[in-house]
């Protein structure tokens, strides 16, 4: 599964706008019409998954305390005609008088140059609890609204070309609200969490259409931040994090896997995306720079398609960028969390 675009072959074609070349057309629609049925419309997925922890996991609002802004872009397929671009943005903060941290997301999923546009408003919540000093935990709770909308005027249909019979498909707006939970533990050096996106499963269209029902989105995740030290000088030289994320809706599943140096701010990361039977795999290179005010990060994604299915132009490109804010008045009772900051 690679979100939106790994629904099956379907959603990969029946969003883009096709060119007038007969070959190719009649080559795409054999596919489209073949995986009509089993298409499930699925959220689309990113590769760096703690530049925007809050899109993962509800119950990472305010881990780290200070306010938080964070900026995203992913250009997926970037050699196609009409690639599929998803924007997404979030503010998250730890308040002390809320015992938690609270966030805000935003996101706008565009397939096909918008024939197939999704938007999307998070309000969150994390209670926070200090069981020990070593031990915190934390829970979630994300309630939404969705709007998606399908634009077919950019379609080529088979009837535009052979015209044998008319093919007309309905241009179509839906609200729809939605809702996910999520749970979290930070324990010295190590993290980790679970979440449940899609709880009530809504539907996409006004028709109810199952093709357009968000199937609920299960993940699991793990880390660790494990410090390097120079013995002699007893100074911490660099960090090492390895990550094992889990990721199931309906039935596509990706197992997301890799290891993360930073030193001196730079951080070097290689991640594997795959299934659990191996069937395809993604390789994910990336590179970033942060301070303690800003952060900004690059990755690209290799080989976005099973072994069997040769499109040319596979990829991903994605870039996010993160602004932190001091608290004017820092809390007394909020420690920092040891998790991937960029």
């Amino acid at each position: 599964m690679t979100g939106s675009k790994c629904i099956g072959i379907y959603n990969k074609v029946e969003v883009r706008k096709v060119a007038k070349d007969h070959s190719v057309f009649v080559w795409m629609t054999g596919i489209l019409l073949i995986q009509f049925s089993d298409a499930v419309a699925q959220d689309p997925a990113f590769s760096q998954f703690y530049a925007n922890p809050l899109y993962m996991n509800p119950a990472m609002a305010g881990v780290e305390g200070p306010a938080k802004v964070y900026l995203g872009y992913r250009n997926q397929w970037p050699g196609a005609t009409n690639p599929y671009v998803t924007y997404h943005a979030s503010f998250d903060q730890y308040i002390e008088a809320l015992q938690g941290g609270v966030g805000v997301h935003m996101g706008n999923d565009r397939q096909g140059g918008g024939v197939f546009n999704t938007l999307s408003l998070d309000a969150i919540y994390s209670y926070h609890l200090q069981v020990s000093s070593d031990l915190m935990i934390s829970g979630g709770f994300q309630a939404s609204v969705g709007q998606r909308n399908m634009d077919p005027s950019d379609l080529v249909l088979p009837s535009d070309l052979t015209g044998a019979g008319t093919t007309t498909l309905t241009s179509y707006s839906k609200i729809y609200p939605d809702f996910a939970v999520g749970f979290g533990g930070f324990y010295k050096n190590f993290f980790g969490g679970v979440a449940f996106h899609h709880l009530l499963e809504p539907y996409g269209s006004p028709s109810e259409d199952p093709n357009t029902k968000l199937s609920r989105k299960y993940t699991a995740h793990l880390g660790a931040m494990i410090p390097i030290i120079e013995k002699r000088l007893g100074t911490e030289v660099l960090q090492l994090s390895p990550h094992l994320i889990f990721i199931q809706q309906d039935i596509y599943q990706q197992l997301n896997y890799g290891l993360e140096v930073l030193y001196r701010g730079i951080i070097i990361g290689a991640w594997f995306r795959q299934d659990l039977l191996f069937s395809y795999g993604t390789v994910i290179f990336s590179a970033g720079y942060g301070n303690g005010q800003f952060r900004i990060r690059y990755s690209y994604d290799a080989k976005l398609s099973p072994p069997d299915l040769h499109i040319p132009t596979l990829g991903a490109h994605e870039v996010s960028m993160v602004v932190i804010f001091e608290n004017l008045k820092k809390s007394t009772k909020h420690r920092a969390i040891k998790c991937p900051k960029i």
